[in-house]
C-alpha cells in the first residue's frame, strides 16, 4: 500500500507541475515563443499577437485540464 501512495505524491507532483508551466504560458506567451525558437527574439516581434493568443489558449485549457485532475480525487 505504501508503494500507491508513494505513485499518488508523484502523479500530484507531475499534476502541479504540469499546472504551474501551463500558467506560466499564459502569463508569458511571448517568452514561450521565445524559448521555443532558440532564443531568436526577432521573429517574435515581427509575427504579432496571433500566436500568443494561440499559446495563451492552449496554456489556459491545459492549465484547467491540470487543476480538474488534481480536484478530482476531492470530488469522489
Amino acid at each position: 500500500m505504501p508503494l500507491l501512495q508513494h505513485a499518488g505524491a508523484l502523479l500530484s507532483l507531475a499534476l502541479v507541475f504540469w499546472t504551474g508551466s501551463s500558467l506560466f504560458a499564459v502569463l508569458h506567451p511571448g517568452t514561450v515563443l521565445v524559448l521555443t525558437r532558440g532564443g531568436q527574439d526577432r521573429e517574435a516581434e515581427s509575427q504579432g499577437t496571433a500566436p500568443e493568443s494561440r499559446i495563451r489558449l492552449q496554456g489556459g485549457l491545459m492549465s484547467l485540464a491540470g487543476l480538474l485532475l488534481l480536484a478530482l480525487p476531492m470530488l469522489m
